[in-house]
Protein backbone atom coordinates (compact mmCIF):
# COMPACT_ATOMS: atom_id res chain seq x y z
CA UNK A 1 0.00 0.00 0.00
CA UNK A 2 1.40 3.38 -1.04
CA UNK A 3 1.43 6.01 1.69
CA UNK A 4 1.46 9.79 1.30
CA UNK A 5 3.39 12.13 3.55
CA UNK A 6 4.70 15.67 3.68
CA UNK A 7 8.17 16.11 5.12
CA UNK A 8 9.13 19.57 6.38
CA UNK A 9 12.86 20.27 6.76
CA UNK A 10 13.67 23.20 9.01
CA UNK A 11 15.91 25.99 7.80
CA UNK A 12 18.00 26.47 10.94
CA UNK A 13 21.75 25.90 11.10
CA UNK A 14 21.31 22.62 13.00
CA UNK A 15 19.51 20.82 10.17
CA UNK A 16 21.63 18.27 8.25
CA UNK A 17 20.58 18.46 4.58
CA UNK A 18 22.24 15.14 3.74
CA UNK A 19 20.32 13.39 6.51
CA UNK A 20 17.10 14.95 5.25
CA UNK A 21 17.86 13.88 1.68
CA UNK A 22 18.67 10.33 2.84
CA UNK A 23 15.32 10.07 4.63
CA UNK A 24 13.30 11.55 1.78
CA UNK A 25 15.01 9.33 -0.79
CA UNK A 26 14.49 6.16 1.26
CA UNK A 27 10.79 6.85 1.74
CA UNK A 28 10.16 8.21 -1.76
CA UNK A 29 11.29 5.04 -3.49
CA UNK A 30 8.04 3.35 -2.49
CA UNK A 31 5.74 6.09 -1.17
CA UNK A 32 4.50 9.52 -2.27
CA UNK A 33 6.35 12.40 -0.65
CA UNK A 34 6.31 16.19 -0.81
CA UNK A 35 9.32 17.98 0.71
CA UNK A 36 8.87 21.50 2.12
CA UNK A 37 11.92 23.34 3.44
CA UNK A 38 12.81 26.49 5.33
CA UNK A 39 15.68 28.93 4.81
CA UNK A 40 16.15 30.96 8.00
CA UNK A 41 19.88 30.36 8.54
CA UNK A 42 20.74 30.98 4.87
CA UNK A 43 18.62 34.15 4.90
CA UNK A 44 20.58 35.45 7.88
CA UNK A 45 23.91 34.67 6.21
CA UNK A 46 22.92 36.23 2.91
CA UNK A 47 21.43 39.35 4.53
CA UNK A 48 24.67 39.88 6.44
CA UNK A 49 26.75 39.42 3.29
CA UNK A 50 24.58 41.93 1.43
CA UNK A 51 24.64 44.42 4.29
CA UNK A 52 20.89 44.40 4.89
CA UNK A 53 20.18 44.58 8.61
CA UNK A 54 17.58 42.14 9.90
CA UNK A 55 14.91 43.39 12.27
CA UNK A 56 13.15 41.22 14.82
CA UNK A 57 9.67 42.38 15.73
CA UNK A 58 7.45 41.45 18.66
CA UNK A 59 3.71 41.07 18.21
CA UNK A 60 1.19 42.30 20.81
CA UNK A 61 0.85 38.64 21.93
CA UNK A 62 4.61 38.46 22.60
CA UNK A 63 5.62 36.36 19.57
CA UNK A 64 8.96 37.35 18.01
CA UNK A 65 9.62 37.02 14.28
CA UNK A 66 11.70 38.39 11.43
CA UNK A 67 10.33 41.53 9.82
CA UNK A 68 9.88 40.88 6.12
CA UNK A 69 10.19 44.16 4.25
CA UNK A 70 10.49 43.96 0.46
CA UNK A 71 14.29 43.69 0.46
CA UNK A 72 14.20 40.97 3.12
CA UNK A 73 11.60 39.13 1.05
CA UNK A 74 13.94 39.24 -1.95
CA UNK A 75 16.85 37.99 0.17
CA UNK A 76 14.68 35.21 1.57
CA UNK A 77 13.78 34.19 -1.98
CA UNK A 78 17.48 34.12 -2.90
CA UNK A 79 18.22 31.90 0.11
CA UNK A 80 15.19 29.63 -0.30
CA UNK A 81 15.36 29.16 -4.06
CA UNK A 82 19.04 29.83 -4.77
CA UNK A 83 20.48 27.74 -1.93
CA UNK A 84 18.05 25.48 -0.07
CA UNK A 85 15.82 24.40 -2.96
CA UNK A 86 18.80 24.05 -5.29
CA UNK A 87 20.73 21.88 -2.81
CA UNK A 88 17.80 19.59 -1.95
CA UNK A 89 17.00 19.01 -5.61
CA UNK A 90 20.66 18.26 -6.30
CA UNK A 91 21.02 15.91 -3.32
CA UNK A 92 17.84 14.00 -4.16
CA UNK A 93 18.90 13.63 -7.79
CA UNK A 94 22.21 12.22 -6.55
CA UNK A 95 20.20 9.62 -4.62
CA UNK A 96 18.23 8.56 -7.68
CA UNK A 97 15.08 10.57 -6.91
CA UNK A 98 13.53 12.74 -9.62
CA UNK A 99 13.19 15.95 -7.58
CA UNK A 100 11.38 18.99 -8.98
CA UNK A 101 12.17 22.38 -7.45
CA UNK A 102 9.15 24.63 -6.88
CA UNK A 103 8.01 27.59 -4.86
CA UNK A 104 4.48 28.56 -4.00
CA UNK A 105 4.70 31.15 -6.77
CA UNK A 106 5.15 28.44 -9.40
CA UNK A 107 1.86 28.08 -11.24
CA UNK A 108 0.06 29.69 -8.28
CA UNK A 109 0.86 26.59 -6.26
CA UNK A 110 0.19 28.43 -2.99
CA UNK A 111 -2.21 31.35 -2.68
CA UNK A 112 -2.04 33.33 0.55
CA UNK A 113 -3.71 36.19 2.32
CA UNK A 114 -1.36 39.00 3.32
CA UNK A 115 -1.23 39.39 7.08
CA UNK A 116 -1.91 42.56 8.98
CA UNK A 117 1.37 42.53 10.89
CA UNK A 118 1.44 44.56 14.10
CA UNK A 119 4.54 45.21 16.18
CA UNK A 120 5.13 46.69 19.59
CA UNK A 121 7.31 49.80 19.41
CA UNK A 122 7.94 51.19 22.86
CA UNK A 123 4.52 51.73 24.39
CA UNK A 124 2.74 51.73 21.04
CA UNK A 125 1.48 49.00 18.70
CA UNK A 126 1.93 49.88 15.03
CA UNK A 127 0.69 48.31 11.78
CA UNK A 128 3.56 47.43 9.43
CA UNK A 129 2.11 48.10 6.01
CA UNK A 130 5.35 47.15 4.23
CA UNK A 131 5.57 43.62 5.69
CA UNK A 132 5.30 40.82 3.15
CA UNK A 133 4.16 37.81 5.14
CA UNK A 134 1.01 35.80 4.68
CA UNK A 135 -1.02 32.73 5.52
CA UNK A 136 -1.75 30.06 2.91
CA UNK A 137 -5.42 29.81 2.01
CA UNK A 138 -5.32 27.58 -1.08
CA UNK A 139 -3.11 24.85 -2.57
CA UNK A 140 -3.19 24.18 -6.32
CA UNK A 141 -3.79 20.45 -6.00
CA UNK A 142 -4.15 19.62 -9.73
CA UNK A 143 -0.73 21.17 -10.34
CA UNK A 144 0.98 19.60 -7.34
CA UNK A 145 -0.26 16.07 -7.98
CA UNK A 146 1.42 16.10 -11.39
CA UNK A 147 4.77 15.97 -9.58
CA UNK A 148 3.95 13.39 -6.89
CA UNK A 149 4.72 9.70 -7.28
CA UNK A 150 7.10 6.96 -6.14
CA UNK A 151 10.62 8.04 -7.06
CA UNK A 152 9.49 11.60 -7.80
CA UNK A 153 9.41 14.41 -5.22
CA UNK A 154 8.30 18.04 -5.48
CA UNK A 155 10.55 20.25 -3.34
CA UNK A 156 8.62 23.33 -2.24
CA UNK A 157 10.07 26.63 -0.99
CA UNK A 158 7.72 28.57 1.35
CA UNK A 159 6.81 31.50 -0.86
CA UNK A 160 3.25 32.20 -1.95
CA UNK A 161 1.28 34.50 -4.22
CA UNK A 162 -1.13 36.91 -2.59
CA UNK A 163 -4.61 37.62 -3.88
CA UNK A 164 -3.11 40.95 -5.04
CA UNK A 165 -0.49 39.03 -7.09
CA UNK A 166 2.38 39.89 -4.72
CA UNK A 167 5.00 37.45 -3.48
CA UNK A 168 4.76 36.65 0.23
CA UNK A 169 6.88 34.83 2.77
CA UNK A 170 4.78 32.11 4.44
CA UNK A 171 5.63 29.93 7.41
CA UNK A 172 7.14 26.62 6.26
CA UNK A 173 5.57 24.47 8.98
CA UNK A 174 2.10 25.77 8.20
CA UNK A 175 2.75 25.42 4.45
CA UNK A 176 3.60 21.77 5.07
CA UNK A 177 0.38 21.33 7.05
CA UNK A 178 -1.71 22.96 4.31
CA UNK A 179 -0.16 20.71 1.65
CA UNK A 180 -0.62 17.63 3.85
CA UNK A 181 -4.32 18.41 4.16
CA UNK A 182 -4.68 19.16 0.44
CA UNK A 183 -3.11 15.86 -0.70
CA UNK A 184 -4.90 13.83 2.01
CA UNK A 185 -1.57 12.77 3.52
CA UNK A 186 -1.26 9.97 6.05
CA UNK A 187 1.39 11.88 8.00
CA UNK A 188 3.16 15.21 8.39
CA UNK A 189 6.80 14.78 9.45
CA UNK A 190 8.54 17.89 10.80
CA UNK A 191 12.35 17.62 10.86
CA UNK A 192 14.02 20.16 13.10
CA UNK A 193 17.19 20.87 15.09
CA UNK A 194 15.74 19.36 18.31
CA UNK A 195 14.81 15.70 18.95
CA UNK A 196 11.09 16.42 19.37
CA UNK A 197 8.71 18.00 21.83
CA UNK A 198 10.45 18.38 25.19
CA UNK A 199 8.99 18.68 28.68
CA UNK A 200 12.05 20.76 29.59
CA UNK A 201 13.62 22.78 26.77
CA UNK A 202 16.99 22.57 28.54
CA UNK A 203 16.92 18.76 28.77
CA UNK A 204 17.12 16.87 25.48
CA UNK A 205 16.29 13.69 27.38
CA UNK A 206 12.87 14.97 28.40
CA UNK A 207 11.31 14.13 25.05
CA UNK A 208 7.61 13.31 24.90
CA UNK A 209 7.24 10.13 22.83
CA UNK A 210 3.49 10.43 22.25
CA UNK A 211 1.03 13.21 22.93
CA UNK A 212 -2.47 14.30 22.17
CA UNK A 213 -2.84 17.66 20.50
CA UNK A 214 -4.02 19.21 23.77
CA UNK A 215 -1.01 17.81 25.64
CA UNK A 216 1.38 19.09 22.98
CA UNK A 217 -0.12 22.58 23.05
CA UNK A 218 0.27 22.72 26.83
CA UNK A 219 3.98 21.82 26.61
CA UNK A 220 5.05 23.88 23.59
CA UNK A 221 7.32 26.88 24.04
CA UNK A 222 9.03 29.32 21.71
CA UNK A 223 9.32 28.25 18.09
CA UNK A 224 7.77 24.88 18.95
CA UNK A 225 4.42 26.67 19.36
CA UNK A 226 4.28 27.30 15.61
CA UNK A 227 5.05 23.64 14.90
CA UNK A 228 2.25 22.55 17.20
CA UNK A 229 -0.07 25.06 15.51
CA UNK A 230 0.86 23.42 12.20
CA UNK A 231 0.15 20.05 13.82
CA UNK A 232 -3.32 21.26 14.82
CA UNK A 233 -4.07 22.46 11.29
CA UNK A 234 -2.91 19.15 9.81
CA UNK A 235 -4.79 16.93 12.26
CA UNK A 236 -7.99 18.96 12.06
CA UNK A 237 -7.72 18.72 8.27
CA UNK A 238 -7.71 14.92 8.33
CA UNK A 239 -4.01 13.97 8.56
CA UNK A 240 -3.63 10.88 10.74
CA UNK A 241 -0.53 11.88 12.70
CA UNK A 242 2.21 14.47 13.02
CA UNK A 243 5.78 13.42 13.82
CA UNK A 244 8.37 15.87 15.15
CA UNK A 245 11.97 14.65 15.22
CA UNK A 246 15.57 15.66 14.69
CA UNK A 247 16.74 16.09 11.12
CA UNK A 248 19.92 14.19 11.89
CA UNK A 249 19.38 12.15 15.06
CA UNK A 250 18.07 8.69 15.93
CA UNK A 251 14.87 8.09 13.96
CA UNK A 252 13.43 6.24 16.96
CA UNK A 253 13.65 9.38 19.09
CA UNK A 254 10.65 11.48 18.14
CA UNK A 255 7.30 12.83 19.19
CA UNK A 256 4.14 11.48 17.63
CA UNK A 257 1.06 13.70 17.96
CA UNK A 258 -2.46 12.50 17.30
CA UNK A 259 -5.83 14.09 17.91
Amino acid sequence: MTLRAVIKAGGSAGVDRDAVADLVADVARSDEIVLVHGASAETNKLAEALGHAQETITSPSGHSSRRTDRRTLEIFAMAALGVENFLYVEKLQQRGIDAIGLSGLSGRLLVARKKDVRAVRGEKTVLLRDDYTGKVEAVNLPLLTQFIGPGRVPVVAPLALSTEQQALNVDGDRVAAAIAVAIDADALIILTSVPGLLRDVDDAGSIVAEATLAEAEALANGRMKVKILAAREALEGGVDEVVIRSASGDTNVRTVIRS
